[in-house]
Protein backbone atom coordinates (compact mmCIF):
# COMPACT_ATOMS: atom_id res chain seq x y z
CA UNK A 1 0.00 0.00 0.00
CA UNK A 2 1.40 3.56 -1.11
CA UNK A 3 2.18 5.77 1.82
CA UNK A 4 1.10 8.53 -0.10
CA UNK A 5 3.80 10.56 2.14
CA UNK A 6 5.36 13.82 0.57
CA UNK A 7 8.91 14.68 2.12
CA UNK A 8 9.60 18.24 1.23
CA UNK A 9 14.07 18.61 1.45
CA UNK A 10 15.57 21.96 2.13
CA UNK A 11 19.41 22.20 2.01
CA UNK A 12 20.96 25.01 3.20
CA UNK A 13 22.94 25.96 -0.28
CA UNK A 14 26.37 26.92 1.31
CA UNK A 15 29.47 25.88 1.45
CA UNK A 16 29.59 22.30 1.14
CA UNK A 17 26.68 21.69 3.50
CA UNK A 18 24.16 20.84 0.73
CA UNK A 19 25.94 17.61 0.05
CA UNK A 20 25.65 15.36 3.14
CA UNK A 21 22.02 16.07 2.81
CA UNK A 22 21.94 14.99 -0.99
CA UNK A 23 23.44 11.97 0.29
CA UNK A 24 20.49 11.31 2.70
CA UNK A 25 18.08 11.69 0.65
CA UNK A 26 19.78 9.53 -2.27
CA UNK A 27 20.36 6.83 0.35
CA UNK A 28 16.18 7.09 1.96
CA UNK A 29 14.49 7.18 -2.16
CA UNK A 30 15.65 3.56 -2.29
CA UNK A 31 14.57 2.95 1.54
CA UNK A 32 11.05 4.29 0.95
CA UNK A 33 10.12 4.13 -2.62
CA UNK A 34 6.33 5.10 -1.39
CA UNK A 35 7.61 8.38 -0.34
CA UNK A 36 7.62 11.22 -2.81
CA UNK A 37 11.26 14.06 -2.25
CA UNK A 38 11.24 16.98 -3.12
CA UNK A 39 14.65 18.54 -3.51
CA UNK A 40 14.21 22.71 -2.96
CA UNK A 41 17.10 24.31 -3.28
CA UNK A 42 18.54 27.44 -5.17
CA UNK A 43 19.61 27.00 -8.99
CA UNK A 44 23.78 27.77 -8.49
CA UNK A 45 23.96 25.18 -5.40
CA UNK A 46 21.87 22.37 -7.81
CA UNK A 47 23.91 23.06 -10.52
CA UNK A 48 26.89 21.81 -8.62
CA UNK A 49 25.25 19.34 -6.82
CA UNK A 50 23.13 17.85 -9.45
CA UNK A 51 24.82 18.47 -12.77
CA UNK A 52 22.61 17.13 -15.72
CA UNK A 53 24.19 13.63 -15.76
CA UNK A 54 23.17 13.27 -12.12
CA UNK A 55 20.12 14.86 -12.44
CA UNK A 56 19.09 12.39 -15.36
CA UNK A 57 19.81 9.14 -12.76
CA UNK A 58 17.97 10.93 -10.13
CA UNK A 59 15.55 7.92 -8.31
CA UNK A 60 11.67 8.17 -9.92
CA UNK A 61 10.49 9.13 -6.45
CA UNK A 62 13.12 12.64 -6.07
CA UNK A 63 12.61 15.79 -8.02
CA UNK A 64 14.62 18.98 -7.41
CA UNK A 65 13.34 22.11 -7.57
CA UNK A 66 14.71 25.78 -8.21
CA UNK A 67 14.03 28.50 -5.63
CA UNK A 68 14.63 32.10 -5.57
CA UNK A 69 18.07 33.01 -4.23
CA UNK A 70 17.19 36.45 -2.81
CA UNK A 71 19.82 38.26 -5.18
CA UNK A 72 18.08 41.21 -7.00
CA UNK A 73 17.97 40.92 -10.58
CA UNK A 74 20.20 41.14 -12.78
CA UNK A 75 22.87 40.39 -10.27
CA UNK A 76 25.99 38.70 -11.48
CA UNK A 77 28.36 38.38 -8.25
CA UNK A 78 30.05 35.80 -7.35
CA UNK A 79 28.26 33.66 -4.99
CA UNK A 80 30.60 31.53 -3.35
CA UNK A 81 30.36 32.07 0.48
CA UNK A 82 29.70 35.76 -0.19
CA UNK A 83 28.50 36.88 2.99
CA UNK A 84 26.06 39.51 1.31
CA UNK A 85 24.72 36.16 -0.47
CA UNK A 86 23.87 34.61 2.61
CA UNK A 87 22.05 37.45 4.33
CA UNK A 88 19.98 38.01 1.15
CA UNK A 89 19.13 34.19 0.62
CA UNK A 90 17.79 34.22 4.63
CA UNK A 91 15.72 37.48 4.79
CA UNK A 92 13.73 36.07 1.26
CA UNK A 93 14.28 32.80 2.24
CA UNK A 94 10.91 32.12 4.34
CA UNK A 95 8.77 33.51 1.44
CA UNK A 96 10.33 31.74 -1.53
CA UNK A 97 10.27 28.70 0.38
CA UNK A 98 6.96 28.67 0.95
CA UNK A 99 6.30 29.69 -2.87
CA UNK A 100 8.37 26.38 -4.14
CA UNK A 101 6.75 24.50 -1.16
CA UNK A 102 3.30 25.38 -2.91
CA UNK A 103 4.56 24.70 -6.53
CA UNK A 104 6.16 20.76 -5.43
CA UNK A 105 2.72 20.19 -3.42
CA UNK A 106 0.55 21.40 -6.76
CA UNK A 107 3.28 18.58 -9.15
CA UNK A 108 3.23 15.80 -6.87
CA UNK A 109 -0.58 16.65 -5.91
CA UNK A 110 0.18 15.90 -1.80
CA UNK A 111 0.30 18.43 0.82
CA UNK A 112 4.07 17.92 2.86
CA UNK A 113 3.95 15.64 5.44
CA UNK A 114 7.56 16.15 6.44
CA UNK A 115 9.66 18.63 6.12
CA UNK A 116 13.81 17.13 5.81
CA UNK A 117 16.05 20.12 6.15
CA UNK A 118 19.29 20.89 7.08
CA UNK A 119 19.71 22.32 10.57
CA UNK A 120 20.59 25.77 9.94
CA UNK A 121 17.05 26.11 8.31
CA UNK A 122 15.65 27.06 11.24
CA UNK A 123 12.76 28.43 9.31
CA UNK A 124 11.26 25.43 8.02
CA UNK A 125 10.51 24.65 11.56
CA UNK A 126 7.87 27.33 11.26
CA UNK A 127 6.69 25.69 8.25
CA UNK A 128 6.59 22.69 9.58
CA UNK A 129 4.71 23.85 12.74
CA UNK A 130 2.13 25.96 10.76
CA UNK A 131 1.52 22.87 8.75
CA UNK A 132 1.31 20.18 11.48
CA UNK A 133 3.60 18.00 9.87
CA UNK A 134 7.36 16.37 11.30
CA UNK A 135 10.32 18.94 11.17
CA UNK A 136 13.58 16.36 10.84
CA UNK A 137 16.78 18.38 10.62
CA UNK A 138 20.00 16.99 9.68
CA UNK A 139 23.03 18.69 11.42
CA UNK A 140 25.95 18.06 9.05
CA UNK A 141 29.21 19.14 11.55
CA UNK A 142 30.77 17.76 14.44
CA UNK A 143 28.36 16.55 17.73
CA UNK A 144 30.79 18.77 19.59
CA UNK A 145 29.97 21.70 18.04
CA UNK A 146 25.84 20.98 18.29
CA UNK A 147 26.19 20.47 22.20
CA UNK A 148 27.88 24.43 21.88
CA UNK A 149 25.06 25.55 20.20
CA UNK A 150 22.39 23.58 22.86
CA UNK A 151 24.36 25.19 25.56
CA UNK A 152 24.94 28.70 24.05
CA UNK A 153 23.35 30.47 27.07
CA UNK A 154 25.54 29.12 29.41
CA UNK A 155 28.73 29.83 26.63
CA UNK A 156 27.66 33.36 26.35
CA UNK A 157 28.01 33.87 30.49
CA UNK A 158 31.63 31.69 30.63
CA UNK A 159 32.56 34.16 27.70
CA UNK A 160 31.44 37.23 29.64
CA UNK A 161 33.12 36.02 32.78
CA UNK A 162 36.34 35.18 30.76
CA UNK A 163 36.84 38.80 29.31
CA UNK A 164 35.89 40.49 31.86
CA UNK A 165 32.17 41.23 31.55
CA UNK A 166 32.71 42.32 27.83
CA UNK A 167 31.64 40.76 24.67
CA UNK A 168 35.41 41.16 22.88
CA UNK A 169 36.09 37.76 21.26
CA UNK A 170 39.56 38.27 21.09
CA UNK A 171 40.76 38.72 25.06
CA UNK A 172 43.44 35.97 25.64
CA UNK A 173 41.76 34.89 28.43
CA UNK A 174 39.44 33.04 26.31
CA UNK A 175 41.88 30.53 24.78
CA UNK A 176 41.84 28.84 28.37
CA UNK A 177 38.77 28.80 29.44
CA UNK A 178 37.37 25.18 29.26
CA UNK A 179 33.96 24.15 28.39
CA UNK A 180 33.82 21.63 31.04
CA UNK A 181 30.68 22.56 32.36
CA UNK A 182 29.27 21.05 29.61
CA UNK A 183 29.10 17.10 29.41
CA UNK A 184 31.34 16.03 26.70
CA UNK A 185 33.25 19.23 26.04
CA UNK A 186 35.80 18.58 28.53
CA UNK A 187 38.36 18.71 26.22
CA UNK A 188 37.16 22.19 24.38
CA UNK A 189 37.41 26.07 24.66
CA UNK A 190 35.95 28.89 24.29
CA UNK A 191 38.68 29.74 21.69
CA UNK A 192 37.49 26.26 19.80
CA UNK A 193 33.96 27.54 18.93
CA UNK A 194 32.97 30.09 16.32
CA UNK A 195 33.41 33.33 17.12
CA UNK A 196 29.84 34.24 15.59
CA UNK A 197 28.22 31.89 18.13
CA UNK A 198 29.50 34.05 21.13
CA UNK A 199 30.60 37.45 19.73
CA UNK A 200 26.99 39.57 20.28
CA UNK A 201 27.81 42.21 18.73
CA UNK A 202 27.48 40.61 15.56
CA UNK A 203 23.67 41.49 14.40
CA UNK A 204 23.96 40.07 11.12
CA UNK A 205 21.22 37.83 9.69
CA UNK A 206 23.48 34.90 9.89
CA UNK A 207 25.22 34.93 13.43
CA UNK A 208 21.91 35.46 14.57
CA UNK A 209 20.56 32.07 12.90
CA UNK A 210 23.90 30.47 14.53
CA UNK A 211 22.63 31.65 17.81
CA UNK A 212 18.99 30.58 17.38
CA UNK A 213 20.10 26.95 15.66
CA UNK A 214 20.55 25.57 19.68
CA UNK A 215 17.59 27.10 21.01
CA UNK A 216 15.27 26.30 17.89
CA UNK A 217 16.39 22.47 17.87
CA UNK A 218 14.93 21.04 21.14
CA UNK A 219 12.11 23.28 21.25
CA UNK A 220 10.85 22.31 17.28
CA UNK A 221 12.43 19.06 15.81
CA UNK A 222 10.73 15.97 15.46
CA UNK A 223 14.19 14.87 15.09
CA UNK A 224 17.55 15.62 14.95
CA UNK A 225 19.59 13.34 12.60
CA UNK A 226 23.38 13.37 13.08
CA UNK A 227 25.89 12.96 10.48
CA UNK A 228 28.00 11.36 12.50
CA UNK A 229 28.50 7.65 14.68
CA UNK A 230 27.60 7.13 18.29
CA UNK A 231 30.97 4.54 18.38
CA UNK A 232 33.22 7.60 17.84
CA UNK A 233 31.32 9.97 20.12
CA UNK A 234 32.07 10.27 23.65
CA UNK A 235 28.97 8.62 25.75
CA UNK A 236 28.28 11.54 27.85
CA UNK A 237 27.96 13.45 24.98
CA UNK A 238 25.61 11.48 23.10
CA UNK A 239 23.79 11.06 26.58
CA UNK A 240 23.53 14.29 27.17
CA UNK A 241 22.10 15.44 23.73
CA UNK A 242 19.28 12.80 23.67
CA UNK A 243 17.67 14.16 26.79
CA UNK A 244 17.64 17.77 25.09
CA UNK A 245 15.90 16.50 21.57
CA UNK A 246 12.84 14.71 21.14
CA UNK A 247 14.73 12.26 18.87
CA UNK A 248 18.57 12.07 18.39
CA UNK A 249 19.39 9.82 15.47
CA UNK A 250 23.42 9.02 14.48
CA UNK A 251 22.91 7.70 10.98
CA UNK A 252 26.63 7.24 10.17
CA UNK A 253 28.93 10.27 7.95
CA UNK A 254 27.11 10.63 4.35
CA UNK A 255 30.43 11.69 2.62
CA UNK A 256 32.14 8.15 3.01
CA UNK A 257 31.01 4.63 2.45
CA UNK A 258 32.74 1.86 5.61
CA UNK A 259 34.83 0.38 4.03
CA UNK A 260 36.11 2.34 1.30
CA UNK A 261 34.42 1.69 -1.83
CA UNK A 262 36.93 0.90 -5.21
CA UNK A 263 39.06 3.23 -6.47
CA UNK A 264 37.81 3.82 -9.74
CA UNK A 265 39.07 3.24 -13.17
CA UNK A 266 41.56 6.28 -13.57
CA UNK A 267 41.17 6.53 -17.27
CA UNK A 268 37.35 7.37 -16.70
CA UNK A 269 37.00 9.72 -13.64
CA UNK A 270 40.49 11.12 -13.33
CA UNK A 271 39.99 14.13 -15.15
CA UNK A 272 43.04 15.96 -13.54
CA UNK A 273 45.33 12.63 -13.95
CA UNK A 274 46.10 12.56 -9.99
CA UNK A 275 45.37 8.99 -9.63
CA UNK A 276 47.91 8.21 -12.92
CA UNK A 277 50.31 10.35 -10.93
CA UNK A 278 49.73 8.98 -7.75
CA UNK A 279 50.02 5.57 -9.38
CA UNK A 280 54.30 6.39 -9.96
CA UNK A 281 55.20 7.56 -6.27
CA UNK A 282 56.32 5.42 -3.34
CA UNK A 283 53.78 4.09 -0.58
CA UNK A 284 52.53 6.71 1.92
CA UNK A 285 55.38 9.59 0.60
CA UNK A 286 52.73 11.91 -0.50
CA UNK A 287 51.01 15.10 1.00
CA UNK A 288 47.73 15.88 -0.16
CA UNK A 289 47.09 19.64 0.36
CA UNK A 290 43.58 20.40 -0.05
CA UNK A 291 41.10 23.11 2.28
CA UNK A 292 37.91 22.00 1.09
CA UNK A 293 35.45 24.10 -1.59
CA UNK A 294 35.27 27.51 0.10
CA UNK A 295 38.55 27.92 3.01
CA UNK A 296 41.48 29.59 1.58
CA UNK A 297 44.65 30.34 3.31
CA UNK A 298 45.83 33.44 3.45
CA UNK A 299 48.54 34.85 0.76
CA UNK A 300 51.47 34.20 3.48
CA UNK A 301 50.19 31.20 4.26
CA UNK A 302 49.80 29.85 0.66
CA UNK A 303 53.33 31.11 0.28
CA UNK A 304 54.50 29.64 3.49
CA UNK A 305 52.87 25.94 2.38
CA UNK A 306 54.54 26.36 -1.11
CA UNK A 307 57.99 26.76 0.49
CA UNK A 308 58.02 24.30 2.75
CA UNK A 309 57.17 21.72 0.26
CA UNK A 310 60.38 22.59 -1.57
CA UNK A 311 62.64 22.92 1.32
CA UNK A 312 61.65 19.30 2.42
CA UNK A 313 61.51 17.82 -1.16
CA UNK A 314 58.30 15.92 -0.02
CA UNK A 315 56.36 14.08 -3.22
CA UNK A 316 52.98 16.69 -2.93
CA UNK A 317 49.51 16.70 -4.70
CA UNK A 318 47.62 20.33 -4.19
CA UNK A 319 44.36 21.28 -5.06
CA UNK A 320 44.69 24.69 -5.10
CA UNK A 321 42.06 27.53 -6.72
CA UNK A 322 43.22 29.08 -9.43
CA UNK A 323 43.03 32.66 -7.62
CA UNK A 324 45.33 31.27 -5.19
CA UNK A 325 48.30 30.57 -7.56
CA UNK A 326 49.33 33.96 -7.83
CA UNK A 327 50.85 33.67 -3.79
CA UNK A 328 52.90 30.97 -4.30
CA UNK A 329 56.52 31.48 -4.66
CA UNK A 330 57.69 32.65 -7.92
CA UNK A 331 59.15 29.40 -10.19
CA UNK A 332 57.96 27.51 -7.57
CA UNK A 333 55.80 24.98 -10.24
CA UNK A 334 58.69 24.58 -12.15
CA UNK A 335 61.50 24.00 -9.39
CA UNK A 336 58.89 21.61 -7.58
CA UNK A 337 57.63 19.58 -11.30
CA UNK A 338 59.67 16.70 -10.54
CA UNK A 339 57.99 15.67 -7.55
CA UNK A 340 54.83 18.17 -7.01
CA UNK A 341 51.49 18.37 -9.08
CA UNK A 342 49.09 21.95 -8.83
CA UNK A 343 45.67 20.52 -9.62
CA UNK A 344 42.73 23.23 -9.53
CA UNK A 345 40.57 19.82 -8.24
CA UNK A 346 40.98 16.31 -7.06
CA UNK A 347 38.99 13.25 -6.24
CA UNK A 348 39.47 13.81 -2.71
CA UNK A 349 38.18 10.61 -1.50
CA UNK A 350 39.70 8.40 -4.22
CA UNK A 351 43.07 10.83 -2.95
CA UNK A 352 42.72 10.06 0.40
CA UNK A 353 42.36 5.94 -0.33
CA UNK A 354 45.52 5.50 -2.60
CA UNK A 355 48.43 3.57 -1.00
CA UNK A 356 50.56 6.52 -1.79
CA UNK A 357 48.61 9.49 0.23
CA UNK A 358 50.94 9.73 3.77
CA UNK A 359 49.63 13.06 4.72
CA UNK A 360 46.55 15.85 4.58
CA UNK A 361 46.94 19.04 4.78
CA UNK A 362 43.40 19.97 5.91
CA UNK A 363 40.89 22.30 6.79
CA UNK A 364 39.34 19.96 9.59
CA UNK A 365 35.87 19.70 7.67
CA UNK A 366 33.87 17.25 9.78
CA UNK A 367 33.64 15.05 6.09
CA UNK A 368 36.89 15.86 5.38
CA UNK A 369 37.95 13.71 8.55
CA UNK A 370 36.34 11.09 7.84
CA UNK A 371 37.26 10.57 3.97
CA UNK A 372 40.65 10.82 6.00
CA UNK A 373 40.04 7.89 7.91
CA UNK A 374 38.79 5.88 4.82
CA UNK A 375 42.03 5.70 3.43
CA UNK A 376 44.14 5.63 7.09
CA UNK A 377 45.97 8.73 6.61
CA UNK A 378 47.10 11.17 9.11
CA UNK A 379 46.54 14.97 8.84
CA UNK A 380 47.66 18.35 9.52
CA UNK A 381 44.64 20.82 10.07
CA UNK A 382 44.69 24.15 10.00
CA UNK A 383 41.10 25.35 11.11
CA UNK A 384 39.16 28.39 9.60
CA UNK A 385 35.72 28.65 10.59
CA UNK A 386 32.58 26.56 11.89
CA UNK A 387 33.24 22.76 13.84
CA UNK A 388 37.15 23.46 12.13
CA UNK A 389 38.78 24.42 15.76
CA UNK A 390 36.78 21.86 17.38
CA UNK A 391 37.91 19.15 14.67
CA UNK A 392 41.05 19.93 15.13
CA UNK A 393 40.99 18.97 18.57
CA UNK A 394 39.70 16.09 18.29
CA UNK A 395 42.30 15.10 15.51
CA UNK A 396 45.42 15.80 18.02
CA UNK A 397 43.88 15.38 20.89
CA UNK A 398 41.02 12.69 20.94
CA UNK A 399 41.26 10.74 18.27
CA UNK A 400 45.58 11.19 18.11
CA UNK A 401 45.44 10.85 14.37
CA UNK A 402 47.08 14.50 13.37
CA UNK A 403 48.41 17.48 14.56
CA UNK A 404 47.21 21.41 14.72
CA UNK A 405 48.83 24.20 13.29
CA UNK A 406 50.76 25.53 15.44
CA UNK A 407 49.58 28.62 16.58
CA UNK A 408 46.62 28.70 14.44
CA UNK A 409 48.78 30.36 10.92
CA UNK A 410 50.66 28.25 8.79
CA UNK A 411 54.01 29.12 8.15
CA UNK A 412 57.26 27.71 6.37
CA UNK A 413 58.80 25.89 9.52
CA UNK A 414 55.81 25.04 11.06
CA UNK A 415 54.98 22.89 7.69
CA UNK A 416 58.30 21.45 7.31
CA UNK A 417 57.77 20.48 11.22
CA UNK A 418 54.44 18.88 10.85
CA UNK A 419 54.97 17.31 7.55
CA UNK A 420 58.24 15.92 9.22
CA UNK A 421 56.46 14.70 11.99
CA UNK A 422 53.91 12.79 10.34
CA UNK A 423 55.10 11.41 7.34
CA UNK A 424 58.79 10.78 8.59
CA UNK A 425 58.55 10.32 12.51
CA UNK A 426 57.69 7.63 14.72
CA UNK A 427 54.77 9.93 15.98
CA UNK A 428 53.98 9.79 12.62
CA UNK A 429 53.52 6.09 12.54
CA UNK A 430 51.27 6.19 15.35
CA UNK A 431 49.11 8.41 14.30
CA UNK A 432 48.99 6.35 11.25
CA UNK A 433 48.50 2.96 13.45
CA UNK A 434 45.74 4.69 15.46
CA UNK A 435 43.62 6.22 12.17
CA UNK A 436 43.75 2.05 10.47
CA UNK A 437 42.56 1.23 14.31
CA UNK A 438 39.99 3.73 14.08
CA UNK A 439 38.93 2.85 10.05
CA UNK A 440 38.37 -0.77 11.16
CA UNK A 441 35.87 0.57 14.28
CA UNK A 442 33.94 2.76 11.94
CA UNK A 443 33.35 -0.36 9.36
CA UNK A 444 32.12 -2.37 11.95
CA UNK A 445 29.78 1.27 13.17
CA UNK A 446 28.79 0.96 9.67
CA UNK A 447 27.83 -2.70 9.43
CA UNK A 448 24.30 -4.65 9.58
CA UNK A 449 24.63 -4.47 13.87
CA UNK A 450 26.04 -0.68 14.25
CA UNK A 451 23.65 2.30 15.83
CA UNK A 452 24.01 4.07 12.35
CA UNK A 453 21.65 1.21 10.77
CA UNK A 454 19.42 0.35 12.87
CA UNK A 455 18.51 4.83 13.76
CA UNK A 456 18.27 4.58 9.81
CA UNK A 457 15.59 2.53 9.65
CA UNK A 458 13.94 4.57 12.37
CA UNK A 459 14.16 7.53 9.79
CA UNK A 460 12.76 5.81 7.47
CA UNK A 461 9.58 4.87 9.35
CA UNK A 462 9.56 8.50 10.59
CA UNK A 463 9.04 9.59 7.32
CA UNK A 464 7.02 6.75 5.94
CA UNK A 465 4.39 6.77 8.51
Amino acid sequence: MSSGKHVVVIPFPFGGQAWALVNLVLKLAPAAPDVRFSFLNIAKSNSLIFPPPLRAKLPSNVQVYEVNDGLPDGHCGPMEHSGEHVELFLKAAPENFKAAVDVAEQDVRKKASCFLTDALVIFAGEMAEKMQVPWVALWVPTPYCLAAHVYIDVISELHRESSGGGTSTDNDNDDDKSLGVIPGLSMMHISDLPKELIDDHDTSRSACMLREVGRVLPRGATAVVMNSYAEVTPTPLIADLKSKFKMLLQVGCLAVSFPPLPLPSSSTSDTTGCLTWLDTRDPRSVAYICFGTVAMPSPSEVSAIGEALESTKIPFLWSIKERAMAFLPKGLQERTSAYGKFVPWAPQAQVLSHLACGVYVTHGGYNSMFESVVGGVPMVCKPFWADNMMNGRVIEEVWGIGVKVKGGTITKSGMEKALEVVLRGEDGKEMRKKAGELRERLVKAAGPNGIAEADFKVLVKLIST
